[in-house]
């Protein structure tokens, strides 16, 4: 069986920090650009539930807008406070001008 990879959007299409909504495989996600690299997380905190799309980007992480939690983007983990609970990230690659996720849920 082959690797399923999804375009969810064009290169440049978001700005720099900028949080979009996406939908892949029937899951609410979100597509994240920051410092010129493309992310795809749970659009859920896996604290609360808190909407991590009013989350603040920076460093290759988004922190929640609720109760602070940071989460690193490339892997997920919880990096404050330490040991939290991970984000749910999956790969991303560029094909052409399209980004595009690998489906892993």
């Amino acid at each position: 069986m082959g690797v399923t990879y999804v375009p969810v959007a064009r290169v440049g299409e978001i700005k720099p920090g900028e949080v979009k909504p996406i939908e892949l495989g029937g899951r609410e996600a979100l597509l994240v650009e920051n410092g010129g690299n493309y992310y795809v997380c749970d659009r859920l905190c896996p604290h609360e539930g808190v909407d991590l799309r009013t989350g603040v980007v920076e460093q290759a992480q988004i922190r929640c807008a609720n109760h602070g939690y940071r989460f690193d983007l490339a892997t997920g983990a919880c990096t404050m406070p330490p040991g939290g609970p991970p984000l749910t990230v999956l790969p991303v690659e560029i094909r052409g001008e399209e980004i595009c996720v690998k489906l892993e849920w």
